[in-house]
C-alpha cells in the first residue's frame, strides 16, 4: 500500500513538473535535474491557473504550501505583489490580506 502512495504522489508530482515545462516556465533547468519540492511549490503558485493550483494540496499539506510561498514570494516584497495578494486572498483564504502581507514582508 505504501509503495502505491508513493508512486501516485511521484506520478503527481512528475504531471506538474511536465505541466510546468510546457507552459515554458522551467526553460532554465536542466531537463534531467532533480527539483526539490520548495522548488516546485514556488514554480506552481507563480505560474498555474487558480483552476490547477489545487494540484498543489494534493501533494502537499496547506502548511508547507503556505510556507514556502511566505519564505520565498512574499519575502520578495513588492516584486510579486499583485500575486501575492490574490494568492492570499483567494488560495489561502486569508482575510486581510495587505496586513498580512505588509506583516510578512511586503512594504
Amino acid at each position: 500500500m505504501k509503495k502505491t502512495q508513493g508512486n501516485r504522489f511521484e506520478g503527481k508530482r512528475k504531471a506538474l513538473w511536465q505541466q510546468l515545462e510546457r507552459m515554458g516556465c522551467l526553460w532554465s533547468y536542466a531537463k534531467d535535474a532533480r527539483l526539490d519540492d520548495d522548488l516546485l511549490i514556488e514554480k506552481a503558485l507563480l505560474y498555474l491557473e487558480f483552476e490547477d493550483l489545487h494540484k498543489l494540496s494534493d501533494l502537499y499539506p496547506m502548511k508547507r504550501i503556505q510556507s514556502v510561498w511566505r519564505e520565498r514570494l512574499v519575502s520578495q516584497g513588492d516584486y510579486y505583489g499583485i500575486i501575492n495578494w490574490l494568492l492570499a486572498a483567494m488560495f489561502f483564504d486569508i482575510k486581510k490580506p495587505d496586513r498580512y502581507l505588509k506583516r510578512y514582508g511586503m512594504r
